[in-house]
């Protein structure tokens, strides 16, 4: 494992995002999630010049708690958060789109969509600037228009196994223009074609008890990835879903984010709450394995000089103490990644040497 860095914050924290319209610098977006409303605040980290500790901005959330984050796709000025203020009884949610104010080290309102309840999951599309949230007690996903401010255009109903059954995660598929949304609720995950609102895809009992997550292969359509609250990670191809193309159980406990590399479809990136962060392989079933073989000749000579990745757990970082909530990788260099535990702690890392060689085939 390579070298970690790491900042810790004042308050709670449970939601993060790369900051994906800066290709320059490795930068990501912390929202804190303190009952004290005071206390919340929007935190850009980013790496020094040397690359060799994690520098901080913060910037005070007036809307009280944030309950989920998303940064423009363009814009790096732009961000939109969930909020919830208990300031008052009953307390007020909203959907606000916020311009940072770099200088002045303040949040400035641009736009504001009262919401009841509370949203627990923010996904901004790039191709159609849409933003899609859901809350885990109404089974529906609403879509967002965000140009000019937070509009609802489109409510997608969900259909629940079970009454009980919570809704989890939205999760935009990188292909498809824009129209393919990802949802896990209960046991389940499915896509809608967010065209027609027909139901795509459907997998029953993707996990044991709950499926928490999910992401979409950047490589193949057809392929896609859920975690649960049984520690497993499953790989499905959407043709045919009567069984997971590949079974991974990188955590003892809950697993609450999966994320494909954004170029390198072999990498999950994956964080629990065992309070650990696990980078895995799933060079079988990648669209590396895909690829025509050369000829035997070149397979055998390649196969002596570069060593290959195997499936399975490549690293592990242990040094969360709470459980990690939420990772992502950086848009500027694909090869580091963050992560965040519930007690504010990140942790900036980058994919060892070793493995990056392999991944090239250096």
């Amino acid at each position: 494992m390579s070298e970690c860095l790491m900042f810790g914050m004042d308050c709670e924290a449970r939601c993060m995002t790369s900051m994906t319209a800066d290709e320059e610098n490795i930068c990501f977006l912390v929202g804190t999630n303190n009952i004290k409303n005071d206390k919340n605040q929007v935190n850009k980290l980013f790496m020094d010049p040397e690359a060799s500790r994690l520098m901080s901005k913060s910037f005070r959330h007036p809307a009280g708690e944030v309950r989920a984050i998303a940064a423009h796709p363009t814009k790096s000025n732009l961000i939109a958060t969930c909020t919830a203020d208990f300031s008052s009884l009953g307390g007020t949610h909203s959907i606000t789109v916020w311009n940072i104010e770099e200088d002045k080290r303040t949040l400035e309102t641009v736009s504001r969509l009262p919401t009841e309840p509370v949203m627990s999951c923010l996904e901004w599309e790039p191709t159609s600037m849409r933003c899609a949230t859901l809350t885990p007690f109404t089974p529906e996903c609403l879509l967002l228009d965000m140009e000019n401010e937070p509009r609802v255009v489109q409510k997608l109903k969900i259909p629940l196994e079970n009454e009980e059954d919570e809704m989890f995660t939205a999760r935009w598929s990188p292909h498809y223009d824009g129209n393919m949304l990802g949802v896990t609720t209960g046991k389940t995950a499915m896509c809608f074609d967010c065209r027609t609102e027909n139901e795509f895809l459907k997998i029953r009992d993707a996990h044991l008890n709950r499926a928490i997550s999910m992401d979409f292969n950047p490589n193949l359509q057809h392929v896609i990835a859920t975690c649960g609250d049984d520690g497993y990670v499953r790989i499905w191809d959407t043709r045919s879903t009567a069984s997971a193309l590949m079974s991974l159980h990188p955590h003892a406990h809950w697993v609450w984010s999966v994320q494909f590399h954004p170029v390198h479809d072999q990498l999950l990136l994956t964080g629990g709450s065992d309070a650990s962060v696990v980078l895995s392989c799933a060079q079988s079933v990648s669209s590396e394995q895909q690829k025509e073989f050369r000829d035997e000749e070149e397979e055998e000579e390649e196969e002596d000089l570069v060593e290959k990745l195997q499936d399975g757990q490549l690293e592990r970082i242990d040094e969360h103490e709470d459980s990690v909530y939420a990772c992502a990788w950086s848009s500027a260099d694909p090869w580091t990644f963050a992560s965040l535990s519930y007690d504010g702690r990140m942790i900036v890392s980058n994919v060892s040497r070793k493995h990056k060689y392999a991944l090239m085939q250096l």
